[in-house]
């Protein structure tokens, strides 16, 4: 028999280690402590929310979190979070949970209904989950509404034969699609001299040196202070601005041998091309894949053609969130302004 808690962090040492180790070891994952204390303690909006499984002797062998985010709509604050950090060991998945004898869920079903349930009755809303459909399923199970988001992947590829090698979930054919793409990237950038110094426009900065233009018809993440110092720490992530203008600006996260540069997030007014000649060569002494910058707005069409025009490759697709909430304009695609920003954790 298992009991079941619910807790506002901060969580003890203790417990924030068997969590993250158990996190780590079921999904194959190699997330650092700082990160997790920075995200489930952290956060603007306060500490996270944890729904725990425990045995009687006080083994935890199950975890659910809700991470609190700034947001507005209609000129008033949401009580927004994410989810994160669900598991329950494979040993106890079948275990009854003391309280709920009679329930016909299983016991991680549980972990995610009592918390979902706890939460919306705080006025925490909408509490937006990013998962494969695996996860899905299991949230779809306990409430949770589904909106499909369209966008475009625009990748750029520096590296051909390791990226052919490295990009996940990929086919054979894809591979060779890719290698043969970033080939022909390659040699076109080389030749029209992208690599070459900046010529001004676009200039390195830190996070807190931007001004973020809050979305007024739309509800955005990371856009106070606060938000973006916590989200985007500077060792981690590259950040530019417009050499005169703050309010314009790019973040991405820092590439590797085996990665992309990859945009978060950003707000561009302004001529892209010189920002994109800043990505290029940040992504070249980083020795990364290429880049990576997910569009889920068709608004940006100004942004879309420069890349073309660079050579970047376009695909669409589109990317299923699911919202616990009562609202039904928070399911709409068209009320929310998303960027990789919200995907994109370390987590």
């Amino acid at each position: 028999m298992l009991n079941l808690r619910i807790v506002r962090g901060p969580l003890t040492a203790r417990e924030e280690e068997t969590i993250l180790g158990e996190f780590n070891r079921l999904t194959n994952s190699a997330i650092g402590h700082a990160d997790f204390k920075r995200w489930v303690r952290e956060a603007p909006g306060g500490p996270a929310w944890h729904a725990i499984l425990e045995t009687d002797d006080s083994r935890l062998v199950g975890h659910f979190c809700l991470i609190p985010l700034r947001a507005r709509h209609q000129g008033k604050m949401l009580g927004a979070a994410r989810t994160e950090y669900f598991f329950v060991h494979e040993d106890f998945r079948r275990e009854k949970v003391r309280g709920f004898e009679n329930s016909f869920m299983p016991c991680g079903l549980l972990l995610l209904d009592r918390l979902y349930r706890h939460c919306r009755s705080q006025g925490w809303e909408p509490l937006i989950v990013s998962a494969n459909d695996e996860i899905q399923k299991m949230h779809q199970a306990v409430g949770c509404r589904g909106a499909d988001f369209a966008l475009s992947e625009c990748l750029l590829i520096l590296r051909p034969f390791a990226a052919a090698r490295r990009t996940p979930n990929l086919n054979p054919k894809q591979r060779a699609a890719i290698f043969a793409i970033g080939l022909a990237q390659r040699a076109r950038l080389w030749a029209a001299g992208h690599f070459a110094a900046d010529t001004g426009g676009a200039k390195s900065t830190n996070v807190e040196g931007i001004c973020a233009h809050p979305k007024k018809d739309r509800i955005a993440f990371f856009e106070d202070k606060t938000s973006l110092t916590w989200r985007y720490p500077d060792e981690d992530y590259v950040t530019l601005v417009h050499a005169s203008d703050p309010h314009q600006y790019v973040i991405a996260k820092h590439g590797s041998d085996e990665r992309y540069l990859r945009v978060c997030q950003w707000d561009l007014a302004v001529d892209p091309a010189p920002f994109l000649g800043a990505l290029l060569r940040q992504a070249k002494s980083e020795k990364a894949l290429g880049v990576r910058w997910s569009i889920y707005d068709d608004g940006e069409a100004g942004l879309l053609q420069a890349m073309r025009k660079l050579g970047f490759v376009r695909a669409r697709r589109n990317r299923r969130i699911l919202f616990h909430a009562s609202d039904e304009q928070l399911l709409r695609p068209e009320t929310w302004s998303f960027t990789d920003s919200f995907f994109c954790f370390d987590l």
